[in-house]
């Protein structure tokens, strides 16, 4: 048995050995051609170090990365620093550290667009949807890989653009977007198939198998991992792809019911993750065993592994992963009987999950706890909590979810010996389950339906279903279930009167639990067993690496020796090869010196025949030179004539250009005076229209039932009623001619202005379109009145009230408030409703002009805004508003104050 377990250890270091040779080829050159460079290049080789070791040493992956910022800093190397910035984010995104991992990532981003590297640029932007894929921000996530497609589309690295398609298929598959979710991964394949790199291509088909593998297809599965374990097999350096493969294929194993080869490759897939700090992967690889282990019955093994899991990723910060793992726990509490501490769970993981939660773990978390509730008799909570779950699993197609909360759907209308439902339901439940190949599904349906016709008398079919129930906890070793089965077919042979078969049955479940059980301890000394060889083995490694480490130091000390010595051997060689390249130099210099004496002899007589050539030339320039003086002074006296005639010619221009000047500012002028005449004759009638509008319609109404009114006291009090809306009349005509006069004598017309009565009054115009529903209010305690054109104010007031009743949410009350103040000298007055609203931001330029309007559905045209801001700058005042979509509006009045009023306010 030693002597096994010594050559077991053997091959198992052998092996060790033989990865990190292979993987150590590339990483050994590049650590070589370190020593021998500086500055840049070195920053290149340092990143290029850090990638290489990104999942594989974490402690040069920090060493390396530290070094080339430090150097990209001192030398102003934008690019390499970037780039550094970007592996060590993806280093901590990997490891878990999400939050620094977003600061890193987004430093190398920023230093990629400064140093103009749109390659890292791209690059940066595929990490940052990565990391925040695996956050389950699924918005950032896309905005990310967006944009990182924008720059790598026309571009010729086929390598991250099949990158880009395999991560937004796993965005696609978070979001159920199952269509898009194989189209985007099925892109990323074509294209690594393409490129002839055999670990890419494995990673998109382990990918491809895992989603194949969640939708019950095995074989086609199987067949995606076979191709995959091809590619990579021979590719020693990635162990991690063949321990993906391990970990699918050990969830295959266990659905065909071969769970100790299926734990041999979990165990497997466990230690090399959790030595690479692979932490994402261990945890999610916990979380399966846990559910295998809960699924098997073996509840204290399987909360071993979920609680470790659990609090891994509490502390990694992995909220969705948090999420699943609670629900996991909770179900183990439900099937040991514990309904308070699941029902407890359940509770916690509606309440505290995260709010990127994926609809699927929370269809799962009212799953359990509808099955909860129905436990603990709750029939109405659990039905309430159970049709949840049914509606999210069915907007996310997924059968084997709907299975599930249909035989709990079921199980419950059983409870309430609602059978003829139950029925319905269990058998809805077995359709989704074969669909689905979930043959757990199918052995608790039949169970259930077995159940029922037990109770129903229906001897036959409920053996029959039981039967098949029972096969397919075989298949799926469903202990617990078949402890129910067993139980089950004791009442039906009971009720038949087959005692001595029902007993058989009752020892058979005992056993089956007892069983169980015996089989939790033998795990538990396995587990130890297990524990305390891996023991021995991380000592016997430590003890190998330790002398695999002073091998090295050997060798490189051994190295640095050769390396001095072959120093001072090309030292040597070098300065007498230097010696004889000078005395070289010398020798030939020698003899051009003499050469060139003798060419710069001859070059002097040249040089003296040639000035005597000059002397004469220069003679003949002389001459030339004063015909050119004389034909100068000519031309300079007629250009003097042509500076005069030109001179004349500029004043007669200006003199015009004086002229048209004038007559153009004179037609200016006029042309915006009667521009603005325009407008105020256009805002007088528009004033008319809408203050005259009210009293006069109601002036009719009142005339025609006083003419119908029989009795002369109820005719009394409408002809009263008339003398005042005549008087309202009256007040507003007389308001109207004092609108016209105002722009001859603008100060004529002041007074003081009670906000309260003009407010009241503007109400009483519009009575007629006000309902009785609305609550209009005010508060001018704070500035109660203002010197001003009471006509112009009151103007103000009618339309803005107008318009918030015209555009008021047919979803709610409409409400309008009022209210003014005193800020530094000037009046401000607020009107503020919860109306319809508009976007101010998408209508700025259009606000307060003529026709402009902002809501199709109610009748107007677009003048309301437009008079009330021209009134107000009349006044000397502005206008603003501020306004969203369904959240109403509020406009803000600003009027001057004159000098006695603000020193008294």
């Amino acid at each position: 048995m030693n002597r096994g377990k010594a050559f077991v250890l053997i091959c198992f270091l052998s092996l060790l050995f033989c990865v990190a040779a292979a993987q150590s080829k590339i990483t050994d050159s590049l650590e070589k051609r370190l020593l021998q460079t500086a500055d840049e290049e070195r920053v290149n080789i340092l990143n290029q170090l850090t990638y290489e070791f990104i999942t594989h040493d974490n402690a040069k992956v920090i060493r390396y990365g530290d070094e080339a910022i430090r150097i990209s800093r001192q030398i102003g190397y934008i690019k390499g620093e970037a780039i550094a910035h970007t592996y060590r984010g993806v280093y901590e995104y990997l490891s878990g550290e999400f939050k620094q991992a977003h600061i890193d990532l987004h430093r190398g981003l920023t230093l990629s667009i400064k140093a103009g590297d749109r390659s890292n640029q791209g690059y940066t932007l595929l990490q940052l949807g990565v990391c925040s894929l695996e956050e389950v921000e699924k918005d950032s996530a896309l905005y990310y890989f967006e944009q990182a497609y924008t720059i790598f589309k026309d571009s010729t690295n086929a390598l991250t653009l099949s990158k880009i398609y395999r991560n937004m298929s796993a965005l696609y598959g978070q979001r159920y977007q199952y269509d898009k979710q194989q189209i985007y991964l099925d892109r990323a394949i074509a294209i690594r198939r393409l490129l002839k790199d055999d670990i890419l291509l494995a990673d998109a088909l382990i990918l491809k198998a895992g989603n194949i593998l969640a939708s019950g297809e095995i074989g086609e599965t199987e067949s995606l991992l076979n191709e995959a374990e091809r590619l990579v097999i021979d590719h020693t350096e990635d162990k991690e792809d063949l321990h993906d493969i391990r970990h699918l294929r050990a969830l295959i194993l266990f659905r065909k019911g071969k769970f100790d080869e299926g734990l041999v490759l979990f165990d497997s897939a466990r230690n090399y993750y959790f030595s690479k700090s692979l932490i994402r992967k261990y945890i999610t690889l916990l979380t399966d065993m846990g559910k295998v282990f809960s699924d098997r019955g073996e509840y204290e093994l399987a909360l071993n592994n979920l609680y470790d899991a659990l609090r891994l990723s509490k502390e990694h910060g992995f909220e969705a992963d948090t999420y699943i793992i609670r629900n996991r726990i909770g179900w183990v509490n439900f099937h040991l009987g514990d309904m308070t501490q699941a029902l407890r769970l359940a509770n916690e993981a509606l309440r505290d999950g995260p709010k990127r939660q994926l609809e699927g773990d929370l269809a799962e978390a009212l799953m359990l706890k509808g099955a909860v509730l129905t436990d603990m008799h709750k029939y109405s909570a659990a039905k309430a909590s159970l049709d949840s779950a049914s509606q999210l699993y069915t907007r996310l197609q997924d059968d084997r979810g709907l299975s599930e909360v249909l035989m709990n759907l079921g199980y419950l209308e059983a409870r309430q010996q609602r059978y003829t439902s139950a029925l319905a339901l269990y058998q809805q439940s077995m359709e989704r389950a074969e669909t689905s190949n979930y043959p757990y599904g199918l052995a608790r349906s039949r169970w259930g339906t077995g159940d029922i016709y037990t109770h129903l008398g229906n001897y036959k079919n409920a053996a029959q279903l039981l039967d098949l129930s029972e096969q397919y906890c075989r298949l799926a070793h469903a202990n617990e279930l078949l402890i129910l089965n067993y139980n089950t077919r004791r009442d039906l042979l009971a009720v038949q009167q087959r005692y001595k078969e029902s007993l058989q049955y009752s020892m058979m479940a005992t056993a089956l639990k007892d069983s169980i059980h015996r089989t939790d301890l033998a795990r538990r000394f396995i587990n130890l067993e297990k524990t305390q060889e891996i023991e021995q083995r991380d000592r016997n490694i430590k003890e190998l690496q330790k002398d695999k480490q002073l091998a090295q130091d050997k060798i490189h000390l051994q190295e640095s020796r050769l390396r001095q010595q072959y120093i001072l051997i090309a030292a040597g060689i070098f300065c007498i090869a230097l010696l004889a390249i000078v005395a070289t130099l010398y020798y030939r210099f020698y003899r051009r010196i003499k050469v060139l004496n003798v060419t710069i002899t001859d070059k002097n007589k040249r040089i003296q025949a040639q000035a005597h050539k000059l002397q004469d030339m220069n003679a003949e320039l002389k001459h030339l030179y004063q015909e050119v003086s004389e034909q100068n002074e000519e031309i300079q006296a007629q250009s003097n004539k042509l500076t005069e005639s030109n001179k004349s010619i500029s004043d007669l221009n200006r003199n015009l250009e004086r002229i048209v000047a004038e007559k153009t500012q004179e037609l200016s002028t006029t042309n915006e005076e009667l521009v603005r005449y325009n407008n105020e004759l256009l805002q007088f009638s528009y004033t008319v229209s809408h203050n005259l509008r009210g009293p006069v319609v109601r002036l009719l109404g009142l005339a025609g039932l006083a003419q119908t009114e029989q009795e002369l006291a109820q005719a009394k009090q409408w002809i009263d009623m008339m003398v005042k809306t005549a008087e309202e009349l009256d007040l507003i005509i007389k308001d109207l001619s004092k609108v016209l006069d105002l722009r001859n004598d603008p100060d004529r017309y002041l007074e003081t202005v009670d906000f309260e009565k003009e407010w009241k009054q503007s109400i009483s115009l519009l009575q007629d379109t006000i309902t009785g529903h609305e609550e209009i209010t005010y508060d001018f305690s704070a500035l109660p009145n203002i010197t001003t054109v009471r006509a112009m104010l009151q103007s103000t007031f009618y339309n803005l009230l107008s318009n918030a009743i015209k555009f008021k949410s047919p979803d709610r009350k409409l409400i309008v408030t009022a209210t003014s103040k005193h800020v530094n000298g000037h009046a401000i007055i607020e009107v503020r409703d919860n109306g319809l609203g508009f976007d101010t931001n998408l209508y700025q330029e259009k606000l307060f002009k003529l026709y402009k309007r902002f809501h199709s559905h109610v009748e107007g045209r677009g003048i309301g805004l437009y008079l009330i801001k021209a009134q107000i700058e009349a006044l000397h005042g502005t206008i603003t508003a501020e306004s969203q979509p369904g959240a109403g509006s509020l406009f803000r009045v600003r009027l001057p104050l004159h000098e006695e009023q603000s020193n008294h306010v």
